[in-house]
């Protein structure tokens, strides 16, 4: 008896393993052919003369990741979260520095929040204006609209948010976990009004969002939805990212706990010009917060 109980117990082992080898052949091959075309599609003309897009460590992606209230216009519209993503595989970190939308910087020429430079000229313009104000090579962009994030999460079941009392206190709900669908995961993300520090206070709802997002979507139970999750994003999503990159990546921080996460805002202080609220960077900390993280992609001064 004993003996049948473990050889039933290593046949359900084995099938778990050829199970879970099996889901992640197929994401990749559905990855592969589906999602993302191999070809950047980003003209490195956009950025500044003679601009090489290329990846400048193999083991470092650094890329912009621009949350857009759009249904899919590449202009016109207003990024309403922004985010710049480094990730190193080798050291299994992941750095996510939010800058917040109301940021006065040189945009075309003029100051201006910094999300209207979608407007102006979509992500050509907001790579521009970003690179321009902590002055990096930035090359690499993933855009999403809102309706994404909504068709994603619901694609997935769910997703399981612990919600940190200081949440919980602005937004008038539970603190703990919750099962959000995809609008109450995009209302809880978008969220401002209740913060003592206003956008500063959804920013952190954001990124803490993200990283719990990240790791709902890598549970084992979730493993088979990820092309469907995929499939159904990529209909509201843009990205010059390399298909081959995205692969490496993905598999190199499939084991998401054992990363380490960190993140981090764009110091600065609220404040009233011409009767327009914005966002004033502090430049002397946003300086030493470039060094610390970007310190690869400085361009020269």
């Amino acid at each position: 008896m004993k003996i049948k109980k473990i050889i039933l117990k290593v046949l359900l082992i084995l099938l778990m393993i050829i199970t879970v080898f099996a889901a992640f052949t197929l994401i990749k091959g559905f990855i592969s052919s589906q999602v993302v075309n191999d070809e950047n599609k980003f003209s490195g003309n956009d950025l500044s003369s003679g601009n090489n897009i290329k990846q400048k460590n193999k083991d470092e992606l650094l890329f912009l990741f621009a949350g857009v209230d759009s249904t899919g216009e590449k202009v016109n519209t207003r990024t309403d979260t922004l985010m710049l993503v480094l990730m190193n595989k080798s050291n299994k970190t992941i750095d996510i520095i939010s800058i917040p939308r109301d940021t006065r910087v040189n945009v075309d020429g003029n100051l201006n929040k910094i999300n209207a430079a979608h407007s102006y000229g979509g992500m050509g313009d907001t790579i521009r204006t970003v690179r321009d104000f902590l002055y990096i090579d930035l090359d690499y962009y993933a855009e999403i609209s809102f309706k994404a994030v909504e068709d994603g999460v619901d694609k997935l079941g769910g997703v399981d948010i612990d919600v940190p009392e200081q949440i919980a206190e602005a937004q008038e709900i539970e603190p703990g976990l919750h099962h959000f669908n995809g609008k109450e995961a995009l209302d809880y993300c978008r969220f401002r009004k209740g913060y003592a520090n206003a956008d500063l206070g959804r920013i952190s709802c954001q990124q803490d969002f993200v990283v719990q997002f990240i790791k709902n979507m890598t549970k084992v139970k979730n493993i088979i939805k990820i092309p469907g999750v995929i499939s159904k994003v990529n209909e509201n999503m843009d990205s010059n990212i390399k298909m081959s990159t995205i692969l490496s990546f993905a598999w190199a921080f499939r084991n998401i706990d054992d990363a380490e996460i960190n993140t981090q805002t764009i110091p600065g202080y609220p404040d009233m010009i011409d009767g327009i609220s914005y966002y004033i960077p502090d430049n002397e900390a946003t300086i030493d917060i470039r060094n610390k993280i970007l310190y690869n992609y400085l361009l020269g001064e």
